[in-house]
């Protein structure tokens, strides 16, 4: 079993890719397929082919989590981090031949209830995985309790977890579980370099390297084999396309160094060598726009210079080192394609991890050089640019357990309109890291309760750009994690005084309201914030109710009011009756707007919207108190849609104006009956 476990409870790096030379897909398409994952979709069969094509099967597991299966339907794989144990559970689904293998959705913290799994014919996989996951007494006992619903279904489910977690509910099932033995390290590594495709030459020479077989002892795990196997896949492939390949013996010292991320006693003692600024610029600047022309590379290190108020004097005629001098003293490579390379494993993205570290008080302004840089220089170079970037800033942000960087790299990409998107994808990557993903989502959320601020680098207010951004990142961690979203979109939306933010937080709830399977979160969500005491979140609703009120379909209806029905619809109602405790605004003279005009243009549905306002205006279904502030905001509203004008000629507008506002005054119980004679108003 060579599969490699995600979380914190497990130490994989299996989603990490070597992205130097890709154009612009990459880390979306990963960001896509873990969302797609912890939403609980199917799983494409591309997806899980290519996590199972270096698996391992061990028939004795295979065997008895089989047995498990086949008497209750759910089996409980349990293990030490980075053994494989989604990986089997997925090879188990797999070998039951069911129709389809999904993760059942479930946000952190959340309860489980799998007599809630209604598909049929699926093997279903509980992650529980992460280190801060406990289970409550009772879990076990209710795994018993579903497997007969799930023998209806014609499904299955395996639980992942740690052996820890497993061991307090483990006596309520104890039939249920699996301890999961791992096969020996080498195996595994043998196994990834057997069946890449192509195969790795000389492969026995590989596997006969002490430096290698001696960090993959009895301890290590499937996931640490894995990533070894990755560097070692990373450094045959850069040394076939040098023009003078290595020998195997020659590239085993450059592959521990990567496997063990320790290029930087090699760095630390280039620099302290190498003190002329010139030729620091000239190795982060080949380091970023690793595979770029020699030419492009060679005027970076001057824009990076001048990025790092370092300005290099200028030079006379053939002064100073040439790009083939300055390419060799950095150890790159010009290959015959005039292309700066380097050929050792990680080393381009270690470099820029020691300048990260090593210059602190520099990441701001290296931040904005390289939006500068992937914003201007062609797509075939900018797109990689801010794909490379994007990744090794979420794995120092993994490493280093700090957003300084991350929050500048988004913060001046999200500025720019060209890398505005890859702002968004570099917060959604670390979102949904399997390691450092909750802390990523504990960050904005207090990245959304910050005030405004217009400042790039103030530190404890947050950017509006970045608050832009990251409305754009929740929308799409929405269908994974939609309370989390919820919850810091809502707090963004109270916590702005910003039309740009509150536009962002209105387009990301209309991202997510456009998603069906959403829809009734949404409503309950915000149904429980319309009420609520706490201020903040009445706020919030009251923005994203009035955003979504505002929304029409294409024939010009609201969203909120489509259908035939004469009758108020009961969710819109009292949406209307929050966002009327407010003060009248813009967001509520648009939404009333929208209202009005389908009230004026769709005849047949006036009744509705007189009906929705006239209803509005009390305190709920069944509680009949007349609220005079509402009736004065809706009345506002009214002659704000069509103003009163002296002398003017009744037309459709006042006619309906009118109307509207006789009928709420109507509604008072308290007021005094309308005269017979009185004109009615249509």
């Amino acid at each position: 079993m060579t599969g490699t476990d995600t979380g914190a409870h497990a130490s994989d790096t299996g989603t990490v890719q070597n992205v130097s030379y890709n154009y612009g897909t990459v880390v979306a398409n990963q960001n896509i397929s873990e969302i797609q994952r912890l939403r609980g979709t199917p799983l494409p069969p591309d997806w899980i082919e290519d996590r199972l094509h270096p698996y391992l099967p061990d028939a004795e597991t295979t065997k008895a989590v089989d047995a498990i299966l086949d008497s209750y339907r759910v089996a409980v794989i349990h293990a030490g981090a980075g053994t494989g144990r989604y990986t089997t559970a997925l090879h188990t689904l797999v070998h039951q031949g069911v129709k389809a293998v999904r993760q059942v959705r479930r946000e952190p913290g959340e309860g489980v209830d799998l007599e809630g799994l209604k598909d049929e014919d699926t093997g279903w996989i509980l992650d529980l995985r992460d280190k801060d996951e406990t289970l409550r007494p009772g879990f076990g006992l209710h795994l018993r309790e579903v497997t007969e619903h799930l023998r209806t279904m014609g499904s299955f489910v395996i639980v992942v977890t740690h052996s820890d977690t497993w061991t307090p509910v483990a006596a309520e099932a104890t039939e249920l579980g699996h301890r999961l033995s791992p096969p020996a390290a080498l195996q595994v590594l043998r196994a990834h370099l057997e069946r890449r495709q192509p195969p790795i030459g000389e492969l026995d020479t590989w596997l006969a390297a002490g430096a290698v077989t001696e960090q993959l002892d009895d301890q290590a795990t499937p996931a640490e084999a894995a990533r070894w196997a990755r560097v070692i896949i990373a450094a045959v492939e850069l040394n076939a396309t040098t023009s003078e390949p290595k020998a195997v013996g020659e590239l085993v010292e450059a592959v521990v160094q990567s496997a063990h991320n320790n290029w930087r006693r090699t760095l630390r003692t280039w620099h302290t060598t190498n003190t002329d600024s010139a030729h620091r610029n000239y190795l982060l600047a080949a380091a970023t726009l690793d595979g770029a022309p020699a030419e492009t590379v060679y005027e970076a290190q001057s824009t990076l210079g001048e990025a790092l108020n370092d300005t290099p004097p200028p030079t006379r005629g053939q002064q100073g080192p040439g790009i083939i001098a300055l390419t060799d003293a950095i150890g790159a490579e010009l290959g015959a394609d005039d292309c700066i390379r380097f050929r050792k494993p990680g080393y381009a993205e270690a470099v820029v991890d020691y300048f990260w570290v090593d210059r602190p008080h520099h990441v701001a302004a290296f931040t904005r050089w390289t939006a500068e840089q992937a914003a201007s220089l062609p797509p075939d170079l900018g797109v990689p640019l801010a794909e490379r970037v994007t990744q090794w800033a979420t794995r120092y942000t993994l490493a280093k357990q700090s957003f300084t960087v991350l929050r500048a790299i988004a913060v001046h990409w999200a500025k720019n309109s060209h890398l505005h998107g890859h702002a968004q994808d570099l917060l959604v990557a670390a979102a949904v890291d399997p390691t450092a993903g909750k802390r990523a989502r504990d960050q904005y959320l207090a990245w959304a309760k910050a005030p405004d601020t217009d400042e790039l680098t103030h530190r404890r207010n947050t950017p509006i750009v970045l608050k832009q951004a990251l409305a754009g990142a929740l929308a799409q961690l929405g269908p994974a994690y939609p309370q989390i979203a919820l919850k810091r979109l809502s707090e963004l939306a109270v916590n702005t005084t910003n039309d740009g933010v509150a536009d962002a937080v209105g387009d990301a709830l209309t991202a997510l309201w456009d998603q069906p399977v959403l829809q009734g979160t949404i409503r309950s969500t915000l149904t429980s914030w319309f009420t609520t005491a706490q201020h903040h979140y009445t706020a919030a609703a009251r923005r994203a109710f009035l955003h979504l009120a505002d929304r029409t379909t294409p024939n010009g209806i609201p969203l909120l009011l489509a259908g035939d029905d004469s009758e108020p619809n009961a969710w819109a109602l009292t949406g209307w009756r929050c966002a009327l405790d407010d003060e009248a605004n813009t967001h509520l003279q648009s939404a009333f707007d929208t209202w009005l005009d389908t009230a004026l243009t769709h005849p047949h549905l006036r009744p509705a919207v007189i009906k929705t306002f006239t209803e509005a205006v009390f305190r709920s279904d069944t509680d009949r108190t007349y609220l005079a502030p509402r009736y004065l905001v809706l009345t506002h509203a009214a002659y704000g849609w069509e103003p009163a004008r002296a002398g003017g000629e009744p037309t459709a507008r006042t006619h309906l104006r009118d109307a509207l506002v006789l009928a709420l005054r109507e509604a008072d119980p308290t007021a005094p009956p309308r005269p017979h004679h009185a004109p009615a108003t249509a």
